[in-house]
């Protein structure tokens, strides 16, 4: 991550508080570690070349900003204690 991206996450955090800003940040992650595995799958970027983080951070903006946060907050309590979160 570059400070752009750091300058970014500082911003959302001020306007979306502190509660938020921790579900963007493991969204942005998760979707981010799922497309940049699949990027250097199927060879369309290669090992040394940079992928850039501010498109995942806004995904995950808009995500958290559509999705209710109960909602995301049960998703992702049962992908992160692997399915045993009642």
């Amino acid at each position: 991550m570059g400070f752009g991206d750091v300058k970014l996450m500082g911003a959302l955090g001020l306007f979306f508080g502190l509660s938020n800003i921790i579900v963007i940040t493991l969204i942005s992650f998760l979707i981010g570690a799922i497309l940049s595995i699949g990027l250097l799958i199927t060879k369309v970027k290669k090992t040394d070349e940079y992928i850039p983080f501010g498109p995942f951070i806004v995904i995950a903006t808009f995500i958290s900003m559509y999705i209710p946060f109960e909602t995301i907050k049960f998703v992702l309590m049962k992908i992160f204690t692997l399915g045993m979160y009642n």
